[in-house]
């Protein structure tokens, strides 16, 4: 016997589960399901293409193509799944059309921010390309002359680098704003709709997110990535969430470090130009060095030249200085041994001592000559293997810039591309939707007129 206050039992004691396969509002026919789990299973396949096999791979140009690529299939997709829902426009609820254009256009600015920063990209690439045109592709060293232009140019190259787009800070309010608008819309008595604001969530979320990334790579900064947790319902929610704690971790780590440049194409073209650079200072420098230390020895050949001409006039004034000082030693000899009564040996030893030690300066003095030359010898040998051994260095560096550099411009040129053609896709979708929409009104005045 049930008691006064017990309320109504339900005959499954953990809800109804009913409620899960059919779901309240509209009902999903079976041709609607298969259409909303064909494209979900298709999202969570594109998604899981999109996981790189190592984290640091999405800071390449390779991975930002594939990332458009997926953009443009999702989108593509999409279009094909409201033709299959045959859901005519006249039938869109005005909330739909609005987020549906909303989304659009912002993504439309996104899209041209991302090929402006593209094309200022390429635009550098200019600078690196005369650069190598003017240091000469060959195995030839380049001139001095060539060296001059060519650092003046990487140093612009350098600050021009650094600098970003301005567009690409708007794109973060953009970002911000379409996150937050970001909701699954109710839909209660149409069971096509519903499955069209299924697509319409799946579709913005991945969009927002893969922008994200995109814009933050390219301004090196962590700030525009999106933080978005789908919730498990959707078949395509593990895969998103496994590439969006993937990417995301990665991207903070790398962009906080202060790179000079988030695009590894990029970096390594910089790492190229900065080695250059200092290899180009340094030879200038040595230039210089040399052709000082040239013009030092004319002089000093030049100082010696006339020293030896005056000591060839005073020849005879120093013999004769010299016989003069030979008697002069002799007489005072002889006075010292007569007042001290010193032995006649003893002057002997002396005079072998004095004799031995003048011997014994001529000798030191002429192997310090013959060292000075080994010495100098030496030097020579030494400057000169470390010559060659720049001029390798230098070489090097230059073939390594220019295979650096030709990859960056393919990247780029490949990725602008492609960056473009989603353009075309988003634009046709949303003109689509317009025509569609002006014509669905012109039908309701016509069919108002003719009652």
């Amino acid at each position: 016997m049930s008691r006064a206050h017990d309320g109504h039992r339900s005959f499954f004691p953990v809800g109804n589960p009913f409620r899960m396969i059919l779901p309240r509002g509209a009902h999903l026919s079976p041709k609607l399901t298969e259409v909303l789990t064909s494209y979900e299973n298709g999202l969570a396949s594109s998604l899981r293409k999109l996981k790189p096999e190592a984290a640091s791979d999405v800071l390449t140009l390779s991975w930002m193509r594939l990332a458009v690529d997926c953009l443009s299939e999702l989108h593509t997709n999409i279009a094909t799944l409201i033709t299959e829902l045959e859901l005519p426009v006249s039938d869109w609820d005005e909330k739909w059309v609005d987020i549906y254009l909303n989304s659009s256009v912002k993504l439309l600015d996104i899209c041209i921010a991302l090929s402006s920063e593209l094309a200022r990209l390429d635009q550098g690439q200019l600078l690196v390309q005369y650069v190598l045109h003017v240091l000469g592709s060959g195995n030839q060293v380049p001139s001095q002359e060539q060296l001059k232009r060519a650092e003046a140019s990487l140093k612009e190259w350098m600050e021009r680098s650094s600098e970003r787009s301005p567009r690409l800070d708007n794109c973060l309010t953009s970002l911000q704003e379409l996150s937050g608008n970001l909701c699954l819309m109710k839909v209660k008595h149409s069971a096509k709709g519903k499955v069209l604001m299924r697509a319409l969530y799946g579709i913005e979320a991945v969009t927002v997110f893969i922008c994200s990334v995109l814009v933050a790579i390219l301004s090196g900064s962590s700030k525009p990535l999106v933080e978005l947790d789908v919730p498990e319902k959707f078949g395509w929610s593990k895969a998103f969430n496994d590439v969006h704690k993937a990417i995301s971790g990665e991207l903070s780590r790398q962009l906080t470090r202060g790179s000079v440049a988030a695009v590894k194409e990029l970096e390594e073209v910089e790492v190229c130009a900065r080695q250059l650079h200092a290899l180009t200072s340094v030879s200038q420098l040595e230039d210089k060095n040399a052709s000082l230390a040239h013009a030092v020895s004319q002089s000093k050949e030049v100082a010696m030249s006339d020293t030896t001409t005056q000591e060839g006039g005073h020849e005879d004034n120093d013999k004769l200085a010299e016989d003069t000082s030979c008697e002069r030693e002799a007489i005072m000899l002889q006075s010292i041994t007569i007042e001290e009564g010193m032995d006649t040996a003893d002057m002997k030893e002396d005079a072998k001592t004095i004799s031995h030690t003048e011997v014994m300066v001529l000798e030191r003095t002429s192997d310090g000559g013959h060292q000075d030359d080994k010495t100098k010898q030496a030097s020579g040998i030494s400057s000169e293997i470390n010559g060659l051994e720049r001029t390798d260095e230098l070489l090097n560096c230059i073939s390594s810039m220019s295979k650096s550099a030709q990859g960056l411009r393919l990247g780029l040129d490949s990725l602008s591309k492609r960056v473009g053609d989603f353009f075309q896709i988003v634009l046709t979708g949303r003109d689509a939707l317009l025509c569609n929409l002006r014509i669905s009104d012109g039908s309701k005045v016509a069919a108002e007129v003719r009652s």
